[in-house]
């Protein structure tokens, strides 16, 4: 392939966008009890089946009522409900509450399922390491909705920490929390990033951590606060996707994406000059083209390796893309005409 013509490909390419974001909603509901409360331990074994029923679909986080370091309780008590008994238990950032005694399983179950017919308003990625005693998480949010993300309405990031241990009265316990707030409007279609340190708690088994990232804001009007999305951090990596790729003279170009913390920047090397990578250097998410240089190569050169090299916030990564190298197709051979 001709440099120029290469060149093309790659101003195509870094014109592109690199993913497209789409998330269903994940459902949120925040128990605030005391274990050793009667009607907080006849909540525990709804919560539980709910939490083993819902996997994937909602998370079911319980704190303890006493654990004043705690803020997520303001999004209850901003709904302006009078809830004399717990459990205070909130569904969306308080969108829909109930409290003390119910029927526990079909009252809770009800208000997860409304919460999953209704369409998340932005997608996040969040990826978390451990820090001392604490958790980072590196958070991207992308406004997926027709409306502005506006500091005016608090919008607000979440970083909530749990064990999943029967500590409580169900399978999991908020250790701590940590928030960010949005310092200007995000429009539809914008993207932010931040990066968000718990302070203060005790984790007793970090094999048991689990973490969860939210947004919400106080819509115009409304004194209660509104679920934007939610999403599970998973720990810090660099993902290629796919790991292997196929060329051939007849097809030169093959794409591989990178996702990771917004944090790392990268950079990507080949083995061989007979193969091109565009852009060889970027921060995540990516998308990355790898040119095949067919004068470069001899024909018995079937195989090479892409390095990728990425670091940021004293984390390190390294992975590789191979690529293999096909035959020419042979052009079918055409039939003779009947009359020819």
């Amino acid at each position: 392939m001709a440099y120029g013509l290469r060149a093309f490909v790659a101003a195509v390419l870094l014109c592109s966008p690199a993913f497209t974001w789409a998330a269903d909603r994940l459902a949120v509901l925040e128990t605030f009890g005391n274990p050793a409360g009667a009607y907080c331990s006849a909540a525990g074994p709804a919560l539980i089946s709910l939490q083993s029923e819902l996997e994937g679909e909602a998370v079911l986080l319980e704190y303890n009522y006493s654990w004043v370091a705690d803020k997520r309780l303001t999004r209850f008590w901003a709904t302006g409900v009078s809830a004399p008994y717990l459990p205070l238990v909130m569904v969306g950032s308080g969108h829909s509450t109930s409290s003390g005694p119910v029927d526990y399983k079909n009252e809770y179950s009800g208000m997860i399922q409304n919460e999953l017919a209704r369409p998340p308003r932005a997608d996040i990625t969040a990826y978390w390491r451990r820090l001392d005693n604490f958790m980072r998480a590196y958070v991207t949010v992308h406004n997926t909705s027709g409306a502005d993300l506006l500091v005016d309405e608090d919008a607000t990031v979440w970083l909530i920490l749990y064990e999943k241990a029967a500590i409580g009265v169900s399978n999991t316990w908020v250790r701590s929390t940590a928030s960010w707030s949005l310092e200007s409007d995000l429009a539809p279609g914008e993207t932010v990033t931040t990066m968000i340190t718990t302070t203060g708690g005790t984790v007793a088994d970090w094999n048991r951590v689990a973490g969860l990232v939210l947004v919400d804001n106080s819509p115009a009007g409304h004194s209660r606060y509104d679920m934007v999305q939610a999403t599970e951090v998973v720990p810090a990596s660099l993902t290629v996707i796919p790991e292997e790729l196929p060329l051939t003279p007849n097809s030169p170009t093959a794409e591989f994406t990178l996702q990771g913390p917004h944090v790392l920047e990268w950079t990507a090397t080949t083995n061989v000059p007979w193969l091109e990578v565009v852009p060889a250097t970027g921060t995540l998410p990516s998308t990355v083209t790898v040119i095949l240089i067919p004068e470069l190569r001899r024909p018995m050169e079937t195989s090479a390796t892409v390095s990728i090299d990425a670091a940021g916030d004293s984390m390190s990564f390294h992975e590789q893309v191979e690529v293999k190298v096909g035959a020419r197709a042979r052009r079918a051979a055409g039939r003779a005409h009947p009359n020819g």
